[in-house]
């Protein structure tokens, strides 16, 4: 399926008011429900891939990603000095989302990304395949946001996990009660480094942690009932995304713990200058 370019240009679209709770959302759920104008743009298939780019302000480069969770449609004009007239819509499900750039401007002037035009003026524009690839690879890295990472697509309960839906094409269910129940047990500190980012950062991080599945969803082929306890780990963000930089399957607990032992007495080792 094909990748897609959303455009935010403040200085068209000045009034996202609802971006912070958005972003926040995100980092404590994995997951946002947003909708944007596709501009002439009608086929636009459920389940495709997205970028968003930050454009006419800087900083400017990109900044989300995630998956559209609707076909275009039409509703009235996001202008309101447009009257009544209509404009295309598409729903996103947002997997990662900042008001930081990630990709800048000046990163996507160079190969393999300067063959493409970025500086577009609407959304909707196909991402070529190899710049899409590439795009996917440097977000991997810079995010811990596999391609296809789970997606949140439920609140209810009993917490179901693993369930491919049609809207969203090979994403699995997330149910964020799992997330919490996983807390309420293990507790807020990483699992592999041990920090407390409350502890670290003080009070704008008191509560904050990724959640990891221990067994990645991706290997997971039927609906089954996710034991919070046993299936989900808390993690700091750095160390979620250490896990998936390993080819393959992720790290598991034990083995980034390794990793990071053995570079802490790598370090000790090391004769002072």
């Amino acid at each position: 399926m094909a990748t897609y370019l959303f455009v935010w240009n403040p200085k068209r679209w000045h009034e996202w008011n609802d971006l912070d709770q958005e972003i926040e959302q995100v980092g404590i759920t994995g997951w946002a429900d947003s909708r944007w104008s596709t501009g002439n743009r009608t086929n636009l298939p459920t389940g495709s891939r997205f970028f968003l780019i930050r454009l006419g302000i800087e900083p400017k480069g990109i900044m989300g990603s995630g998956v559209t969770s609707s076909e275009p449609y039409s509703e009235r004009h996001w202008d309101p000095r447009r009257g009544t007239e209509e404009a295309r819509y598409v729903d996103l499900r947002f997997d990662f989302l900042s008001r930081d750039v990630l990709v800048p401007w000046s990163e996507l002037q160079r190969p393999p990304f300067s063959s493409f035009h970025w500086a577009a003026q609407s959304s909707g524009l196909t991402i070529p395949g190899k710049v899409a690839e590439a795009l996917e690879e440097i977000w991997t890295r810079r995010t811990g946001v596999p391609p296809a990472s789970p997606r949140v697509t439920s609140l209810e309960s009993p917490l179901p996990e693993g369930a491919q839906r049609r809207i969203i094409v090979n994403a699995y269910e997330r149910n964020p009660l799992a997330r919490r129940k996983c807390i309420a047990h293990h507790g807020v500190r990483c699992k592999v480094c041990d920090v407390d980012l409350g502890e670290r950062f003080g009070a704008i991080a008191v509560g904050f942690i990724h959640v990891h599945h221990i067994v990645p969803l991706s290997k997971i082929s039927k609906t089954y009932t996710v034991d919070p306890i046993r299936d989900l780990i808390p993690v700091c963000p750095t160390c979620h995304a250490i896990l998936h930089l390993k080819r393959g399957e992720p790290f598991s607990i034990p083995e980034a713990r390794l990793l990071l032992d053995k570079q802490s007495k790598n370090t000790q080792r090391k004769p002072n200058p």
